[in-house]
């Protein structure tokens, strides 16, 4: 049996042997075959580093330099009110303003006890009206070295108000916050580039530092230095939305107009849109937003910055029955649905005449409805026959009209006025 296997694995051997003899060399090799179908995808990489915020790396360059290729918008917004909500005094000069031939520009003096080397900063001057900040950065609210002491500030005057003729009102000085130490801490919407932190040039009463005073063109649009440096490839901010103009155009809760003393109290413009039946249209729909909206220019801004009027929308409410109205070229849309409900400086309960016009637009022709709430802190979002109506018609401006009288000519205003009667004949 031994012997059987020990030949058994000599054969087998013997025959690999002649198997290697007789192979021949390896030919080349064959075509490459078709490429096989595509693997699923692996697990995503960890996220990188995040990337820097595009404005973080632009810098303000200011209006000027804007000016240089914008020039017919920066022409309109020189004239406009933007830039001038906050003007630093430059060598104990007072400031000047475009339309000062029209306000009487700047007191010659500041305040009692004050020249114009004590004003770090003058707030407004634009229109209606102007207050001054000392050279620690505090609103001036009394006699100098009385700050906080309410009983020194006593009988103290320090805000001076633009005359109104509208109101019955002569240019002067009406008392502000006296006695109360109050930091200018409005750079938010007077400055272009605020940051909350910081006192702008170190005067402690300064909250926050800013790149330039006043609303300055960047304000709106962004930091612009790389806009300029390359103004095909990089945009500025271009918003249209009333939220934008909304962000200083408000006092608080955009829900609540707020009101004092009878008048509806400034920079209220977004919620009166708010809550009027305008909501839906921007600001901008009416407004160009570079331009003076109370003083014009013949040239650049001959329409107070108005892009369309009322007819473009409202054209069937042209038409009118009362004709008087209709012959008068005093009578506009905005006389009885824009009042001036609003005071900034100077308002007249007698004449119900405020200086700022309302944008609630829609009038309540009850005679009984209220204008305020009852504690006389909110607006409600309509105007009534009183201030529609009765800061014209108060026997001052036109002739005295009781409410009644003009809740029934307010009834289909503007159907279209009855046929003349025919004259019988003889």
């Amino acid at each position: 049996m031994k012997h059987k296997t020990f030949w058994l694995v000599v054969a087998l051997i013997l025959g690999a042997l002649l198997l290697t003899a007789c192979a021949g060399a390896q030919g080349p090799a064959g075509p490459q075959g078709p490429e096989g179908s595509q693997g699923p995808a692996g697990p995503p990489g960890p996220a990188g580093p995040p990337g820097q915020d595009a404005t973080a790396v632009q810098e303000y360059i200011g209006s000027d330099k804007c000016g240089e290729c914008h020039e017919d918008e920066y022409n309109k917004f020189v004239l406009s009110g933007h830039p001038y909500k906050l003007t630093k005094i430059v060598d104990g000069q007072p400031p000047t303003f475009p339309y000062d031939a029209v306000t009487g520009g700047a007191p010659v003096d500041p305040p009692e006890g004050y020249t114009w080397d004590d004003i770090a900063y003058t707030i407004g001057g634009y229109g209606w009206k102007m207050r001054f900040i000392d050279k620690e950065g505090f609103i001036i609210t009394g006699p100098p070295g009385t700050r906080g002491d309410a009983t020194a500030a006593e009988g103290y005057v320090n805000q001076y108000n633009f005359a109104n003729e509208e109101a019955g009102k002569d240019a002067g000085w009406v008392p502000y916050h006296l006695g109360d130490e109050k930091p200018y801490n409005c750079g938010v919407c007077h400055t272009t580039g605020y940051n909350p932190e910081g006192h702008q040039d170190d005067l402690p009463g300064m909250i926050g530092t800013w790149a330039f005073p006043g609303i300055q063109c960047e304000e709106c649009h962004g930091p612009g230095s790389l806009h300029a440096e390359n103004p095909y490839g990089v945009r500025v901010r271009v918003e249209t939305s009333s939220e934008l103009c909304g962000e200083c155009h408000l006092r608080g809760d955009p829900a609540d107009i707020n009101a004092k003393g009878g008048f509806e109290q400034h920079h209220e413009q977004y919620e009166d849109l708010l809550n009027s039946k305008h909501f839906a249209i921007s600001c901008i729909t009416c407004h160009d937003p570079h331009a003076s909206a109370i003083y014009a220019d013949p040239q650049i801004n001959p329409n107070k910055s108005i892009r369309q009027t009322c007819d473009t929308c409202h054209w069937q409410n042209v038409q009118q029955r009362v004709q008087k109205h209709v012959e008068s070229s005093d009578v506009t849309c905005v006389s009885c649905h824009m009042p001036p409900m609003g005071k900034s400086a100077w308002g007249n309960a007698d004449l119900l005449t405020g200086d700022v016009h309302s944008h609630q637009f829609s009038i309540n022709t009850d005679p009984n409805a209220p204008q305020f709430t009852e504690d006389g802190e909110s607006v409600m979002p309509y105007l009534t026959l009183q201030y529609a109506c009765q800061h014209c018609h108060n026997g001052v401006t036109y002739s005295a009209q009781d409410l009644e009288t003009l809740g029934a000519a307010a009834q289909d205003y503007h159907s279209a006025p009855p046929p003349p009667e025919e004259e019988s004949a003889p």
